[in-house]
C-alpha cells in the first residue's frame, strides 16, 4: 500500500470493456481505465466521544478493525487490484457476483441484499477542471450491522468533506449507526448532482447567446452534442438511484434504523428534483439546437438569395454580350465608333435598374 495522493480523474467508457465476453461467472475483472497507482485502504472508526483515522497497509488487517467499537468505515480507492479485491470479498462474505459486480466500473446504479449486508451501487459525477470533461466514477457501499465498506474507482471529492466534519464532530453523524453515515454519503452525492447541473445550466445559457450573436461558429453543434451526453448520463444515473431510495426508506431491514429512513426520503425528494431539472435542461439544449439549426438555415438562405440576386443580374448581361459575340458580318453596332462604350452603358443601366428594383421588393 502507498500512502494517499491526489488522482487524476479520467473520462467513463460509454460502453462496457469487451475483454470479459466468453469468461465464466463469478469472474472478477477490472473494467475501468488503466491505472498504475496502488490501491490505498483507508480506515474510519468512531462514536459519540472518539475518532480514529488510519491507512491499513494490507487487507489483512481488516477483520481486526471491524472487531473494534463504534462505527467502522473502510475505503477502498483503487479497483485494477482484482486479487485484493477477491480477498476483501471473501473478508467481508460477499458473494463472488457481487464482487463481480464491483470490479465491473460499468455496473448500473442499483441495491443489492446479500445476507447480513446491503450493497448500493453509484455513480459520482465531478467536472475535470483540466479537460472540462464530465466524469463518472463507479461508488459501491456495502452496509453491515456495524460498518460501511465502499469500494471507488477513484475516490470522490465529498468523502474527504464527510471524514473532516466526522474528525471534528461536526454535525450529528457520530451520534448514529452506520446507516445514517449511508445516508450521509448518498446524500452528497446527489447533493453533486445540483453542482454538476448548473454547471450545465450555466453553459447552456452562454450557448444560446453564442447561437443568436454568433450562429457560423462551428464549435457551437459539437458543445450542444456534449451537453447531451452529459445530461443522457445523469438522466441514466439518477431515474436508478430514484428507486433505490425509496427502497431504502421502505426495506423492514435490522441495517437500517426506523428514524433514518426519514432521511432517506429527504435524498429521494432531492432526486425528484434533479430528474426535473435534468428534464428541463433536456428541452432547454433541445431548444438551442432548433434555434442553432434554423438561424444556420436562414444564413445559408440569405447566402443564396444573394448568390441568386447576382446571377439574376448578369443574365440579361450574358445575354447581350452573347449577342454582340455571335460571328455575323452584317451587325450595324460593330461599326459604331462608340459601340463600345454605348454598350457598357446599357449593361449599366441595366444592372441599376434591377438592383432598384430588387430593393424595392426587399429581396436586398
Amino acid at each position: 500500500m502507498t500512502q494517499p495522493k491526489s488522482r487524476n480523474r479520467r473520462k467513463r467508457k460509454a460502453v462496457p470493456s469487451p475483454h470479459k465476453a466468453g469468461l465464466p461467472p463469478e469472474s472478477v475483472v477490472y473494467g475501468g481505465q488503466a491505472r498504475t497507482e496502488s490501491p490505498i485502504l483507508r480506515a474510519v472508526r468512531y462514536d459519540s466521544g472518539s475518532f480514529e483515522e488510519k491507512v491499513l497497509t494490507s487487507p489483512q488487517e481488516i477483520p481486526a478493525f471491524l472487531d473494534l467499537p463504534g462505527v467502522k468505515w473502510i475505503d477502498l480507492e483503487g479497483l485494477a487490484d482484482t486479487k485484493l479485491l477477491v480477498s476483501i470479498g471473501q473478508t467481508l462474505k460477499l458473494h463472488p457476483l457481487l464482487t463481480e459486480d464491483i470490479a465491473n466500473t460499468n455496473q448500473r446504479t442499483k441495491l443489492e441484499e446479500d445476507g447480513g449486508q446491503l450493497i448500493v451501487f453509484v455513480h459520482d459525477f465531478e467536472r475535470n477542471r483540466e479537460t472540462q470533461a464530465l466524469d463518472d466514477s463507479q461508488v459501491a457501499i456495502a452496509l453491515g450491522k456495524d460498518f460501511i465498506f465502499t469500494f471507488c474507482e477513484v475516490l470522490p471529492s465529498e468523502f474527504s468533506v464527510i471524514r473532516e466534519r466526522l474528525r471534528i464532530g461536526q454535525g450529528t453523524t457520530r451520534l448514529h449507526g452506520p446507516d445514517f453515515l449511508l445516508y450521509r454519503i448518498l446524500d452528497m452525492l446527489v447533493d453533486q448532482y445540483f453542482v454538476v447541473l448548473e454547471e450545465v445550466n450555466d453553459r447552456l445559457e452562454s450557448l444560446q447567446l453564442r447561437v443568436l450573436e454568433t450562429p457560423s461558429d462551428r464549435d457551437i453543434l459539437p458543445e450542444i452534442f456534449d451537453t447531451r451526453q452529459e445530461l443522457l448520463m445523469l438522466r441514466k444515473s439518477i431515474l436508478p438511484l430514484r428507486d433505490v431510495l425509496s427502497a431504502l426508506e421502505r426495506r423492514e431491514s435490522q441495517l437500517i434504523q426506523p428514524a433514518t429512513r426519514a432521511y432517506f426520503r429527504d435524498v429521494y425528494d432531492h432526486t425528484l428534483h434533479v430528474a426535473e431539472s435534468i428534464d428541463m435542461l433536456r428541452d432547454l439544449e433541445t431548444a438551442s439546437l432548433e434555434v442553432y439549426l434554423s438561424r444556420l438555415s436562414l444564413r445559408q438562405n440569405d447566402v443564396m438569395r444573394v448568390l441568386t440576386v447576382f446571377s439574376t443580374i448578369f443574365l440579361p448581361l450574358t445575354f447581350m454580350v452573347g449577342i454582340w459575340g455571335m460571328n455575323f458580318h452584317n451587325m450595324p453596332e460593330l461599326l459604331w465608333d462608340s459601340g463600345y462604350f454605348l454598350a457598357l452603358g446599357l449593361m449599366a443601366i441595366v444592372t441599376i435598374v434591377m438592383l432598384l428594383y430588387f430593393k424595392r421588393q426587399k429581396w436586398l
